[in-house]
């Protein structure tokens, strides 16, 4: 009996003319085949089977309810253990139960005000570096801002002349993952070729990082109290023991997602805030009137409402995570109807999602206030997953967004910022950034002129 499966583009051939636009732009694929095909869709490429699921209530199914059928898909994952180890993020099973308590802590709403504090001061460190009136590239200045700070959160220690290294090393990486994971063959790591060399060094920058850290924390009996120390400790109490090189894993983690996304969300925050002045407009009296000019700190995020609500739809404009990490069916699973046989290949495609006009009225159209009580609640379950969801869903998002919040409002008071270059294309490096980043001229907010109303 033949298998039936969701609708889908077919050439007759197995696929094989889709490999080609696939591995180019991924997320501009999905999005063609979400507009032809629907929001759950099959398409054979070459042995793979791959399925789109871009439903909420099928991404509940695939993220939550049946995620005990499904494994992080392997290439992905054997290509991101090099830099994170068994992380997080790259863990399965009793590994990943064993590491989230140990890491769950650092994450504690306690611990945000010093976090707040570190984000603030490192802010307006950066902008003493802008001179008024002339372009900087703010995707590459985010880049290094998170970078610092994140270095700063996890490990204490001040990277301010070192981010652009760290973040090149970073960038490395990254694009020669991107180039191992939608390539058709996987070639072995021992080749001497450019770009397995560039990830190698690229891995040891980080390695060398994280490793001085922990050895500094294993000869030193000076207390610390940043998120390395506070995972040392919550490791020494642990049911199981959890080694250094296992606590090495989580701190690469935390170091390399916890400036990537949020730096890639920061550069999407400025575009959307620059091409919606009356947005822009409502932030800066929302932030006149919560702070009066003061230093914001983390215990004014709560009463920044207006601009959680950009942030957030930012995020649902310009999703970091455009998609999520592949899935693989470790078992046969029904979903949507359909039977998704072992081995099968599934996608997650927040960027779909966010753009669906069922899940959000006319969503190319930036409105802060789908985030408002009395319309947030309209929002399908799993129709906003910026950070993903289910058990899964990303241990970082409370800081993220804290970060966002605050850098924002420490440059808004200072800065102006509008948009010196045309509006950037997207790029997948794993996370969606601007093409090319996003060049900007800053300007002295005491002397720019009051934002004029549209007519």
């Amino acid at each position: 009996m033949q298998a039936k499966y969701p609708p889908g583009p077919r050439d007759g051939r197995l696929g094989i003319s889709f490999y080609k636009p696939f591995r180019a732009d991924p997320l501009a694929f999905a999005v063609d085949v979400a507009e032809k095909y629907g929001d759950f869709t099959f398409v054979r490429l070459g042995w793979v089977r791959l399925y789109f699921v871009n439903r909420p209530e099928l991404i509940r199914d695939v993220l939550a309810t049946k995620v005990k059928s499904f494994r992080k898909l392997g290439r992905q994952m054997r290509s991101l253990r090099k830099i994170e180890g068994e992380g997080l993020v790259v863990s399965e099973g009793t590994t990943w139960s064993r590491h989230r308590p140990v890491v769950q802590g650092s994450f504690h709403g306690r611990h945000f005000g010093g976090h707040g504090n570190v984000v603030v001061e490192y802010t307006q460190r950066r902008m003493e570096r802008w001179t008024a009136g002339e372009p900087i590239n703010i995707a590459d200045e985010m880049n290094e801002l998170a970078l610092e700070i994140i270095a700063k959160i996890v490990f204490d220690v001040d990277l301010s002349d070192d981010a652009a290294r760290l973040r090149d090393a970073v960038h490395s990486f990254r694009t020669e993952m991107q180039k191992e994971v939608s390539g058709s063959v996987h070639l072995p790591d021992w080749l001497p070729l450019p770009g397995k060399i560039r990830q190698k060094r690229a891995v040891q920058v980080v390695n060398d990082l994280i490793w001085s850290q922990i050895r500094e924390r294993r000869t030193s009996d000076v207390p610390r109290n940043d998120m390395l120390a506070q995972m040392l400790t919550a490791a020494s109490a642990a049911p199981v023991p959890i080694s250094d090189a296992e606590i090495r894993d989580e701190a690469a983690t935390l170091f390399v997602a916890g400036h990537d996304t949020t730096s890639a969300a920061l550069a999407w925050f400025w575009l959307t805030l620059m091409q919606n002045p009356l947005v822009e407009e409502r932030v800066l009296r929302e932030i006149g009137t919560v702070l009066g000019g003061r230093t914001p700190t983390a215990a004014d995020v709560p009463k920044l409402h207006y601009l959680e609500r950009v942030v957030k739809e930012s995020m649902r404009l310009y999703p970091a995570a455009a998609f999520l990490f592949g899935r693989e069916a470790i078992e046969d699973v029904e979903i949507g109807g359909f039977t998704i046989s072992k081995g099968s290949w599934v996608f997650i495609a927040p960027y779909v999602v966010h753009h669906d006009a069922r899940n959000f009225p006319d969503p190319e159209v930036c409105d802060p206030e789908r985030f408002a009580p009395g319309r947030i609640e309209q929002i399908p379950a799993y129709a906003y997953i910026p950070f993903g969801g289910g058990p899964r869903i990303c241990i970082g998002n409370a800081l993220a967004t804290m970060q966002i919040i605050l850098m924002a409002a420490t440059v808004l008071q200072k800065y102006r910022v509008t948009l010196a270059q045309p509006t950037p294309e997207h790029e997948m490096e794993v996370v969606l950034r601007p093409k090319g980043g996003l060049r900007v001229l800053v300007e002295s907010r005491a002397e720019v002129q009051p934002i004029r109303r549209a007519a």
